[in-house]
């Protein structure tokens, strides 16, 4: 009896654990699409035309800002539709973390903290993205390098 415990107790930690991991990805990716769209489409709640970002960004000082505009738009669609369904999750949210980061650090954190609440709080769930991997529940667990030191593995 204890035995059959033990092993329904770590089958529902794991159901947990994948359950959990996809809810993550959904937040983070479903706010990166929104942002990447608006930069690129001038759509949706986040809309800013790439030409108006180019000048934000050459606002700030950001080196070769319209190249800059067009990495960050595509880092935050494509980065944040690549967590959304789970493929090369690491990968993609080691990336979409740098540009939270940086977006932390140059837009957000010189306004005060209240601001960059939000920047923050997907920067360290991006890390936290990297550290689990996509979980059970994503294409990753499909077609991604299993090993586990590899930047690509799914991960529990």
């Amino acid at each position: 009896m204890n035995l059959f415990l033990l092993i329904r107790h770590i089958l529902i930690i794991s159901t947990n654990l994948s359950i959990g991991t996809l809810l993550i990805r959904l937040a983070v990716g479903s706010i990166m699409i929104v942002h990447g769209t608006g930069k690129l489409f001038s759509v949706g709640p986040a809309a800013m035309s790439i030409h108006q970002f180019t000048g934000f960004l050459a606002s700030l000082g950001v080196p070769a800002p319209s190249i800059a505009a067009w990495v960050v738009a595509l880092i935050e669609l494509v980065g944040g539709l690549c967590i959304l369904v789970g493929f090369l999750t690491r990968f993609a949210a080691f990336v979409v973390g740098i540009d939270m980061l940086a977006a932390t650090l140059l837009v957000h954190l010189p306004e005060g903290f209240s601001d960059s609440e939000l920047t923050i709080v997907l920067c360290l769930v991006s890390l936290a993205l990297i550290s689990f991997g996509a979980g059970k529940l994503s294409i990753d667990e499909f077609v991604v390098d299993d090993r586990p030191n590899s930047m690509l593995s799914v991960g529990e």
